[in-house]
């Protein structure tokens, strides 16, 4: 995935999208937010932890510690 967009639509009802269409949806209200995806469904008690989330399985890097063998990555991040 290259890029996702957070659209707000009202209180307590964010989508998580792609340009293939909705990744992710939040639903709820305060201390009691679902976090959907594919029908599964998370509770968090903020739209921050469910971002956080979000972000945390979205924007993941493979980070190589030392005395690990490279994969495929570009030299500037190594």
């Amino acid at each position: 995935m290259q890029n996702f967009n957070v659209i707000y639509r009202n209180y307590g009802h964010w989508d998580i999208c792609n340009d293939k269409g909705r990744i992710y949806r939040i639903r709820g209200g305060p201390g009691r937010y679902k976090l959907y995806k594919e029908g599964k469904c998370k509770l968090f008690k903020t739209v921050s932890a469910c971002m956080a989330y979000v972000c945390d399985q979205l924007m993941y890097e493979l980070i190589i510690a030392e005395g690990q063998k490279p994969q495929m990555i570009e030299s500037w991040n190594v």
